[in-house]
């Protein structure tokens, strides 16, 4: 009697293991700096600002409140950094919502997000520099029709 009990224990341990789903990761993004926006078109880490000189900012402009779209990929994502924006006479180097769906195979069209909000401004590209990750979702039906693009900036 032992035996069995022993055997439908260890059998009972082994399925409730694998009834688990492995493959969710836990997405909570790092939201420390505020996004950078640069000339109404370029966004990018706040880091940017370090990099250049002083002469070339002519207008700098901190919304602490204020966030980058208002469609969240995350339901994680609560905190907020703020966003600055600031008009800066400077050349980046910039990859293109475009030029990035068309690098990972997606449809030139499909949504791109940094830090889990939703770029809403298709025009808009993205400093090189910043990027620190780039995570393909792949589609699921309940909260995405299309396989997108999360950019991690720091």
């Amino acid at each position: 009697m032992k035996s069995i009990l022993t055997f439908f224990l260890i059998l009972n341990m082994g399925f409730s293991t694998y009834a688990q789903d492995q493959n969710l990761p836990i997405r909570v993004m790092k939201t420390e700096k505020p996004i950078l926006i640069i000339n109404d078109t370029i966004i990018g880490s706040v880091d940017l600002l370090n990099k250049i000189s002083s002469e070339k900012v002519s207008e700098l402009h901190v919304f602490k409140e204020r966030k980058l779209g208002s469609t969240c990929l995350f339901i994680e994502n609560k905190e907020n950094a703020g966003i600055i924006v600031a008009n800066i006479n400077h050349e980046f180097k910039l990859k293109s919502q475009k030029e990035l769906n068309d690098f990972f195979g997606l449809n030139e069209k499909n949504d791109v997000y940094v830090n889990g909000y939703l770029i809403e401004n298709k025009n808009q590209k993205i400093s090189s520099e910043s990027i620190v990750g780039i995570e393909l979702i792949k589609a699921d039906s309940l909260r995405l029709k299309n396989s997108v693009l999360n950019i991690e900036i720091e």
